[in-house]
């Protein structure tokens, strides 16, 4: 059918769903990155996203459903077509009826855990600092230190392509380590709303260990910087030194030696510069501008980068670790 986007725009403004056309993704993006959107719908509720899902199917728009898009790289240089931000999707419920946290999609993953210990809920602290939604965290089955949403989680409610909703109970989501359903494209769905259990906790216990997760998160990882968190969902350090012994011996030696034993700078935020460079000169990365942080080689940073210099360095790591280590970024392709 291919509407023109004039006659898709028309039909948004009869049914009031807020929309913006030539987005410049550089300035919208949480990287920083990409081309022109030529359209970004708003829906503010279910029922508009419904609407959009509908409409957009109906004139054979290709989209993309997005969050916060913190883990995904959009290429310079590149247009796309049309995204569905559900950014205002974003209530959240305690039903004491049946004891569920019931969470739209768009909610963000901190305010999520803090609902949770403001409500007595356990099970969610180590979400506290991840800078997503709950549709994106479902959609990966994200995690920090130890904790992934699949231990929490009770079912979601997805809208699927004709604009039905669907419940799909957590069994059926196949959440593996940063993979599920949805991620590997085997289920259409967009997810709408994630329902968890709402177990009972100490308040106490659970800030004590949100505020050491929260803590956590600053030392380990970049803030300094626009970046996308873990590159790559493992250790590409790991990953090098079951390629080269001498690598993997010196880079034990160096991570024991600085950071079991910090005696005098236990709160120090984690440096890995040395160890970086030595792993770029032993095994030959090269790159004009440093693109990944000096906290760790698995976190892009965008200092004014292009992102053929993102990919030009993701291409040398995949070509030193094989699949052993699988990417967790999401590179946008043209679409």
């Amino acid at each position: 059918m291919n509407f023109p986007m004039d006659h898709v725009t028309k039909q948004l403004s009869e049914r009031g769903i807020p929309y913006r056309q030539d987005v410049s993704l550089r300035a919208y993006s949480y990287f920083h990155t990409g081309g022109i959107l030529g359209l970004l719908l708003s829906p503010q509720n279910r029922d508009q996203l419904i609407e959009c899902i509908k409409i957009l199917g109906k004139g054979e728009i290709t989209y993309k459903v997005i969050g916060e898009t913190s883990n995904l790289l959009f290429l310079d240089d590149t247009d796309y077509t049309c995204c569905i931000t559900t950014r205002h999707l974003s209530q959240i419920e305690h039903r004491q009826s049946d004891q569920r946290l019931v969470v739209e999609t768009g909610a963000m993953l901190p305010d999520a855990a803090r609902y949770a210990l403001a409500e007595g809920i356990d099970g969610f602290a180590g979400l506290e600092g991840i800078p997503g939604t709950i549709g994106g965290a479902v959609f990966m089955n994200a995690g920090a230190f130890g904790f992934s949403i699949a231990r929490v989680l009770d079912s979601v409610e997805v809208i699927l392509p004709d604009g039905q909703l669907e419940t799909l109970p957590v069994s059926a989501l196949s959440l593996q380590y940063r993979n599920s359903i949805f991620k590997k494209g085997d289920h259409p769905g967009i997810i709408v709303t994630a329902i968890f259990h709402a177990r009972p906790g100490n308040p106490e216990t659970i800030y004590r260990k949100m505020e050491t997760f929260h803590a956590k998160r600053h030392k380990y990882n970049e803030y300094m910087y626009p970046n996308l968190g873990s590159a790559y969902s493992g250790s590409i350090y790991r990953a090098l030194a079951k390629r080269d012994r001498f690598y993997g011996i010196v880079s034990s030696l160096y991570l024991f030696l600085n950071y079991k034993f910090r005696i005098f700078r236990r709160e120090s935020p984690i440096n890995r510069k040395w160890i970086n460079d030595f792993t770029v000169k032993r095994f030959g990365i090269r790159f004009g501008k440093q693109p990944f942080s000096d906290k760790t080689m698995n976190t892009l940073i965008n200092n004014g980068h292009h992102t053929d210099e993102h990919l030009a360095y993701l291409q040398q790591i995949e070509n030193l670790i094989g699949s052993s280590v699988p990417i967790e970024n999401e590179i946008v392709k043209p679409y």
